[in-house]
């Protein structure tokens, strides 16, 4: 295991923890009720859900590697007379702002086409993840948070197109 790795696995899930509470209250997301949480921990569901899910977050992240990677091979040829580095910060820049927007919108994708069984399930590993709020509301929130993300790196891009 690289440092970076140990790093972002000592540091990444305590940060989320101690941010959970203050997204809540900022962007007013709704938990799921008991009603929710009792039905969803008390099903059984089937096993290649787990694989579903994973499927699921593997195409969320993807998506923003896809952004980095498309900026590094055509950035050459997209800023000839720039340095290497500018097409690797953009591509920095776009992958998280990527995860924010596209992530939402294939949410909204994802949680329109899944039967109600498998919504149960993603509701489930929500939960045992200690962020059991609407998925709807969820989904709204990461495309707030890219929005803003975008109006707050507007100048960083520009600076990098421009010069």
């Amino acid at each position: 295991m690289s440092s970076t790795q140990f790093w972002v696995g000592m540091l990444v899930p305590p940060f989320i923890k101690w941010a959970n509470p203050y997204l809540k209250k900022f962007f007013k997301l709704t938990e799921f009720d008991e009603e929710t949480k009792k039905r969803v921990s008390i099903k059984t569901y089937p096993f290649y859900f787990s694989f579903l899910y994973g499927f699921w977050i593997m195409s969320l992240l993807s998506t923003g590697f896809i952004a980095l990677i498309w900026f590094i091979i055509s950035g050459p040829a997209i800023f000839p007379d720039k340095s290497y580095a500018i097409p690797v910060f953009l591509g920095l820049i776009n992958m998280i702002g990527v995860w924010f927007i596209f992530g939402a919108i294939l949410d909204a994708l994802f949680w329109q086409l899944s039967p109600e069984n498998f919504r149960d399930y993603v509701r489930l590993r929500q939960l045992k993840l200690g962020w059991g709020y609407d998925i709807s509301q969820q989904i709204a929130t990461l495309f707030k948070i890219g929005t803003v993300y975008y109006l707050l790196f507007l100048p960083v891009i520009l600076y990098l197109l421009l010069s």
